[in-house]
């Protein structure tokens, strides 16, 4: 059986005894240019066991605090930061995968489920340095071995900014491969790092390289 097939079908059976959702990640999922700030928290259920098994940066949590990695902090019933925090304290302030909170109003209404509207007991942890969309993203790769990149936005493609709950959730490539350097993720950065270079046109080229990963 293939190790993703195996995965899922652990899952499966974690979920029939109630032993499936032991880990909750909350991140902001939108920006706000006019007031400085990322936004709109949106919670992210997962089993840390099967985390784990696909990274060494998910192996690595202990069951009482995180690694020094200041961007992680768990809480239990509320966060303080449930207004939003600073670009600078997120530290990637053209992150794709933010939302334009300005534009809210013209985007559809997805299945995300909200921190505030449901709380199951388990660990907690808001991560303060990474978009919504591509935490997802990158837990669904974690399960399944799938990943689906988006158009950069330079490219002009207008696509749906959320998907439905049939496939892989959309993430841009170039917050994906921040995040696989981070968490160390060779397989992942490798595929991210081509999928950044295949968006890549005489169009665009200039206007990308413009853009930090970092900042």
């Amino acid at each position: 059986m293939p190790r993703n097939d195996a995965r899922i079908h652990g899952l499966l059976r974690k979920s029939l005894v109630g032993e499936l959702l032991d880990i909750q990640f909350d991140l902001f999922s939108a920006r706000s240019k006019h007031a400085g700030i990322v936004t709109k928290p949106q919670t992210l259920f997962a089993n840390h066991e099967a985390l784990a098994a696909s990274s060494e940066y998910f192996a690595s949590f202990s069951r009482k605090m995180f690694n020094d990695d200041p961007t992680l902090i768990e809480f239990h019933d509320h966060h303080t930061c449930e207004g939003g925090i600073s670009l600078s304290d997120y530290g990637y302030a053209s992150d794709s995968d933010l939302d334009e909170e300005e534009e809210i109003d013209e985007i559809v209404t997805d299945k995300r489920v909200s921190g505030t509207q449901r709380i199951i007991p388990s660990r907690r942890v808001l991560v303060t340095d990474t978009a919504f969309n591509t935490w997802q993203a990158l837990l669904y790769y974690l399960y399944t071995d799938e990943i689906v990149f988006a158009p950069v936005r330079s490219q002009g493609s207008k696509v749906a900014r959320h998907s439905s709950l049939d496939g892989p959730p959309p993430c841009s490539p170039k917050s994906m491969y921040r995040l696989a350097c981070k968490i160390k993720h060779d397989k992942l950065q490798a595929k991210a790092l081509a999928a950044m270079r295949s968006s890549l046109t005489e169009h665009n080229i200039v206007h990308e390289r413009s853009l930090s990963l970092k900042s």
